[in-house]
């Protein structure tokens, strides 16, 4: 007697099928916080290094900044005090007292220069210009003259210029003109110009 053997039904093969499926499908989703946890744990490490990097390129750009900022001040600097010397050596060679457009440059440049002094004392580079013969420079121009109550640097820091000429700045300016025709290399104007040349490097 011949043995067929019983055909498997569709039925079971289908729930067999699914059965080896599912434990499958549940391995991966065991596995999946597995291979996610190692990634987590190395983002701390990649942020850190990121974070060191980018401090020493901010580092990297105020440096340059900050040699900028004294490159310009020095530039500035220079510039106004060629352009004092220049306004004293107008006054020597004449009275200027009366004139708005000179006593306003005389008053914006004095305002620029003591600008740039106090932007100098934030930079770490030495500048360029002798610091104690400018304060020294600046220190006399505002007590001129030493018997006045107002004086030179007084009216300078109010902006005594265009709109505002007050007889009193228009003497003292008269006076340090006077005090040159008569004193010549020995006057104020002399001495003050003298010292901007050594600032300067010019004679």
């Amino acid at each position: 007697m011949t043995f067929f053997p019983e055909p498997l039904r569709p039925s079971e093969g289908r729930q067999e099928d699914k059965l080896r499926v599912d434990p499958i499908e549940g391995d991966k989703k065991k596995e999946t916080p597995g291979w996610q946890k190692p990634f987590e744990e190395k983002r701390p490490s990649i942020y850190g290094a990121f974070l060191v990097v980018l401090k020493k390129v901010i580092n990297l750009f105020a440096r340059e900044e900050e040699g900028g900022l004294e490159e310009i001040t020095d530039d500035a600097l220079t510039n106004d005090l060629r352009e004092l010397k220049n306004l004293l050596e107008i006054l020597m060679m004449g009275d200027h007292s009366d004139d708005p457009s000179f006593c306003k440059q005389l008053t914006d440049v004095w305002h620029r220069i003591l600008e740039t002094m106090r932007t100098l004392t934030h930079t770490k580079r030495p500048p360029l210009i002798n610091t104690d013969q400018l304060s020294s420079l600046m220190t006399d121009i505002d007590h001129y003259p030493p018997n006045e109550d107002h004086r030179l640097g007084y009216y300078l820091s109010h902006y005594a210029g265009e709109e505002w000429l007050p007889l009193p700045f228009r003497e003292i300016l008269k006076g340090l003109y006077s005090d040159h025709r008569v004193s010549e290399r020995l006057s104020v104007l002399s001495n003050w110009v003298e010292l901007l040349n050594e600032m300067l490097g010019t004679h």
